[in-house]
């Protein structure tokens, strides 16, 4: 699966603490235009991929370990490349 950066991005930063669908919804929305069908297919592949984790109990999205290790790698080659976000794409398996 390809994923545009720019929304891993804001979706880890602002899951950083647990967060509810509709404030990280309204969050990404501030980046970039998104519709919800879309957000959610973000949320699955980043869950599987095991960069998010779901807690049913609070219904909350949160940032695991392996996320933090993405937003760092994304913010390194932000500072590389002088060419922007907008131009790196994530790709799981």
């Amino acid at each position: 699966m390809e994923l545009e950066a720019i929304v891993v991005e804001q979706i880890l930063r602002v899951c950083f603490i647990k967060t509810r669908f509709n404030a990280l919804f309204d969050a990404v929305r501030k980046i970039i235009s998104l519709s919800r069908y879309i957000l959610k297919k973000y949320l699955f592949y980043l869950i599987e991929s095991g960069i998010l984790s779901y807690c049913g109990e609070s219904q909350a999205y949160i940032t695991t370990p392996a996320g933090l290790n993405l937003l760092y790698f994304i913010h390194t080659e932000k500072r590389e490349i002088q060419s922007g976000i907008k131009n790196i794409v994530i790709y799981l398996e």
